[in-house]
């Protein structure tokens, strides 16, 4: 369908009525047109713009180009033997050609400049219906196009991953950092350099992939050096309790084996919000953060994390003809 068709029958349709995603109609008035608008005016459209773009006689063989057959692997191509069977699911898409990467690449930018081109002259006061549908069409197109360059690029995350997965560094975590960095690079690469883009998307990932490891590591840092600076600073704590030897023996065993399934940072943070261990009085988030070189919210969303693992532990526990802990979360 070229261009003029397209831009015909959505200002048809929108002379008419508006349908949903499903092809029902709805009602379409004033307020949702501007509202869709500034949606749109609030979102830069960012592309890898081409001198080609603006001619008129390129745009057919951009919009009709073959794009290669983003499909499943044919019968002929193996799948890695050592990878899970979600993890091979990722890699079902095929391998693209030269020629088909750079038809996918040229297609997707094009798509977002026809876009962009829509959007510059839109006027959020009084907004066209029919440019707001081809606007929003072509963006739906250029995301397909997208989507099917990173799923023909799973397996390169993959394999670079796992060059870097260590006790410390899980393969999941890293997984999906690696997935960030890939859309990163799809989005920021120029099919017009004469060079493939896995060339620049290794380098993009590896890069990435090894700066997340080494914040991770000064985070620990950090860590250790705000655990080992709290507890110097705390004299031993005196066991004053109401309860009697056997009980408070019970509950505490209890609770150092829940603590046991956190994490280091969850622990400390539990027991500086309540009190716990070697801290006399509540900590603040803030005073947590400062520690841990985090920031507040994080230290909030860590505590709820560690709240919601220790529920779940008490939860297995109910059971059992003895739970110690149970009204204590």
């Amino acid at each position: 369908m070229t261009t003029t068709t397209l831009r015909k029958k959505l200002s048809k349709r929108s002379r008419t009525q508006q349908h949903d995603k499903g092809g029902f109609p709805v009602h379409l008035d004033s307020a949702v047109l501007k509202r869709r608008a500034r949606q749109l005016l609030d979102s830069e459209i960012d592309f890898i713009g081409n001198r080609e773009f603006s001619d008129p006689s390129a745009q057919d063989s951009i919009m009709d180009a073959s794009s290669g057959n983003g499909g499943q692997l044919s019968g002929k191509a193996k799948l890695p033997k050592d990878l899970p069977g979600h993890l091979a699911r990722l890699c079902e898409s095929a391998l693209l050609t030269a020629e088909e990467e750079r038809s996918l690449f040229r297609r997707m930018n094009y798509l977002k400049f026809r876009a962009n081109a829509i959007r510059s002259r839109l006027d959020p006061a009084d907004p066209d219906g029919a440019a707001i549908d081809e606007i929003e069409h072509f963006l739906a197109q250029a995301n397909e196009v997208r989507d099917r360059i990173i799923q023909a690029n799973m397996r390169l995350v993959i394999s670079i991953i796992k060059k870097f997965v260590t006790p410390k560094h899980s393969f999941d975590d890293l997984l999906s950092d690696g997935i960030v960095s890939l859309m990163q690079a799809v989005d920021k690469f120029d099919y017009d350099k004469g060079f493939r883009f896995s060339t620049y998307a290794y380098r993009a990932i590896a890069r990435n992939a090894y700066r997340s490891i080494t914040e991770r590591q000064k985070e620990e840092g950090r860590f250790d050096a705000a655990v080992g600076d709290d507890l110097a600073s705390v004299p031993e704590q005196d066991r004053a309790s109401a309860l009697d030897e056997k009980e408070w023996m019970t509950l505490r065993s209890a609770m150092l084996e829940m603590m046991d399934h956190l994490d280091r940072r969850e622990r400390f943070i539990l027991r500086g919000r309540f009190a716990l261990g070697a801290h006399r009085k509540v900590r603040t988030f803030q005073c947590l953060a400062d520690k841990l070189g985090v920031s507040k919210e994080r230290v909030r969303q860590l505590e709820q994390r560690a709240i919601a693992k220790m529920k779940a532990m008490v939860e297995s526990m109910r059971g059992e003809a003895h739970d110690p802990v149970g009204a204590l979360i």
